[in-house]
C-alpha cells in the first residue's frame, strides 16, 4: 500500500490533471487508488471538477467511494454524481449503504431513486427503521442454509453463490420459515460426512439483536463475544439481516464521539475544519449558557464581600478549591457516562457508585487538602485561615464525587442522554458549593482570620 507521502503526490498529480481536462489519464492514474483515497481525492476536487471526474470514472468505481465517505460528504458525492445517475450507482452497493444515501434525498428524489432500482423494495425496507437501530444499519448481504438440507448440498450451493468473503464471516442456519437456529463454520462442512444434515452441526449458542435494537447493544455483544458479525432478527426470530465489525467499529467511534462532543456541549457534527459561522452557530449557544453559570457563581461570591476584604487570602483560594473539585467531578463524570455507554453500569448500582465516590472523595480530598492548608499557613501564618481552606476543599471534593455520579444517573434515569453538557453543570455545581463553603466558614470565623 502506497504510504501518506506519495497518496498526497498522486493527488497534487491528479488535481494537475483535473485543472487541465486531461480526464483519460487522470481516469487510468486514479483508478489504481484504493476507494477510500479516491473519495478524498473526489470530495477535494473543485464542484465542477468533481462532477466531471465521477461522470468519467466507471460506475462500480464510484459505488465503491460511497462505502468510504462519511455521511457528513454524502451530500456532496450525491451532488457529484447527480440523482439521475444515482440509481444506477445504488445497484452496485449493499443495501444498508444504498439506504444511508436515499436517506439524504428529499421525499420525492428518493421515490424516484427507488422506483429506478431493481433492488428498490428491498432498500425500502430498511427506510422504515430508525437511523440509530439495528434495522437501519443492518446489511442484507449473508449466507443463511435451511437446517434440513445435507453438508454436501449446503456445499454445491456455495460453490453456485459464490458470496464475496465479507458475507462469508459465518453461515447461518434457519429453519422453513426463516427463523434463525444458528451458525455453521466453513470448517464443519469440510470435516462432516456429506450425508450429515445441517441442523446435527449447528451452533445454536448465537447471539442476536432484534431489528428495533439499539445499534450500541449489536456494538456491545459483537465487543463482548469477539464476533466478526451480529445477526439481526424480527420479533418472531426470522433473520433480517447482519452487522459486520466494520459497521459497528463505526458505531463505536461515533457514539464514543458524540459522548465527548455532549460533554462539552458540542454537536456531534462539529469539527475543527468547519467553516467559521457554522462553529459559531453550533458552540456559541453552549458557551453562553456556560457564561450564564459562572454569572451565577459570580452572585454566590457577592454577599461575601466584606469577608473578603477583611480576610482577602481567601479570595486566593477560590479557583484552586473549585477548579480541584470541578476537575474531581468530571472524572467521575466520565467514567460513570462510559460506564453508562457500555453497559458497565446500570442504574441499579447507583448506590454502589455513590458510596465508592463518597469514599475516594474523603481519601483525596484529605490528600488534597493537606498541603493546600500548608499553603494557607504559608502566605497567612493563620492555623485558622489553613484550618478553613482544608475543610471547604474536603467538602467540594466530596460533593463535586457525588454530583458526577448523580447527574449522568438522573438524566440516564429521565430518559436522556447522560453525556449531555454534564461537565458544564457539573463544575457549576462545584463552583458555586465551593465559593460558599470557603466564604462560608471564613464568614463565621472571620474574627481569627482577620
Amino acid at each position: 500500500m502506497a504510504d501518506d507521502v506519495a497518496v498526497r503526490e498522486l493527488f497534487d498529480d491528479a488535481r494537475a490533471l483535473a485543472a487541465n481536462g486531461e480526464w483519460a489519464k487522470l481516469v487510468a492514474l486514479v483508478t489504481s487508488l484504493h476507494p477510500a483515497d479516491l473519495a478524498e481525492l473526489v470530495l477535494e476536487l473543485p464542484e465542477e471538477e468533481r462532477v466531471a471526474l465521477l461522470d468519467h470514472l466507471p460506475t462500480d468505481v464510484v459505488a465503491d467511494l460511497f462505502e468510504y465517505v462519511e455521511d457528513d460528504d454524502l451530500k456532496e458525492l450525491i451532488r457529484g454524481v447527480g440523482v439521475k445517475d444515482l440509481p444506477a450507482v445504488l445497484e452496485e452497493v449493499e443495501d444498508d449503504v444504498a439506504a444511508d444515501v436515499i436517506q439524504q434525498l428529499e421525499p420525492e428524489e428518493q421515490a424516484e431513486t427507488l422506483a429506478q432500482m431493481d433492488r428498490g423494495e428491498e432498500v425500502a425496507e430498511l427506510l422504515q427503521y430508525g437511523d440509530e437501530s439495528a434495522g437501519g444499519i443492518m446489511s442484507r448481504g449473508f449466507v443463511a442454509l435451511n437446517e434440513g438440507i445435507t453438508v454436501q448440498q449446503a456445499i454445491d450451493y456455495l460453490r453456485v453463490l459464490r458470496p464475496p468473503a465479507d458475507r462469508a464471516y459465518y453461515l447461518y442456519v434457519v429453519d422453513d420459515n426463516r427463523v434463525l437456529q444458528g451458525v455453521v463454520s466453513i470448517r464443519d462442512l469440510l470435516v462432516s460426512s456429506p450425508k450429515t444434515l445441517l441442523r446435527e452441526i449447528t451452533q445454536r449458542d448465537v447471539h442476536a439483536v432484534t431489528t428495533d435494537a439499539d445499534q450500541e447493544e449489536a456494538a456491545r455483544i459483537l465487543q463482548k463475544y469477539n464476533l466478526l458479525a451480529v445477526p439481526v432478527v424480527d420479533a418472531e426470530g426470522r433473520l433480517e439481516g447482519v452487522m459486520t465489525a466494520d459497521d459497528l467499529i463505526d458505531v463505536l467511534q461515533e457514539e464514543a464521539t458524540e459522548d465527548m462532543y455532549r460533554m462539552v456541549g458540542l454537536d456531534e457534527a462539529e469539527s475543527v475544519m468547519a467553516p467559521v459561522w457554522r462553529s459559531v452557530r453550533r458552540r456559541v449557544p453552549w458557551l453562553l449558557v456556560n457564561l450564564a453559570t459562572a454569572f451565577l457563581a459570580a452572585f454566590a461570591v457577592a454577599p461575601f464581600e466584606g469577608t473578603i476584604s477583611r480576610a482577602a487570602t481567601l479570595a486566593v483560594f477560590m479557583p484552586i478549591i473549585a477548579g480541584h473539585a470541578g476537575n474531581t467531578g468530571t472524572q467521575v463524570v466520565t467514567l460513570v457516562v462510559r460506564g453508562l455507554a457500555i453497559g458497565e453500569v446500570k442504574l441499579s448500582d447507583w448506590w454502589t457508585v455513590l458510596r465508592k465516590e463518597l469514599a475516594f472523595g474523603l481519601i483525596h480530598g484529605a490528600v488534597a487538602g493537606i498541603p493546600t492548608a500548608l499553603l494557607g499557613l504559608m502566605l497567612s501564618f493563620n492555623p485558622w485561615l489553613g484550618a478553613v481552606v482544608f475543610f471547604a476543599l474536603v467538602a467540594d471534593v466530596i460533593i463535586a464525587g457525588v454530583l458526577g455520579a448523580v447527574i449522568p444517573l438522573a438524566i440516564k434515569r429521565s430518559g436522556g442522554d447522560p453525556a449531555i453538557a454534564g461537565a458544564i453543570w457539573l463544575t457549576t455545581f462545584t463552583d458555586i458549593i465551593g465559593f460558599i463553603i470557603l466564604l462560608g466558614t471564613g464568614t463565621l470565623l472571620i474574627d481569627r482570620l482577620s
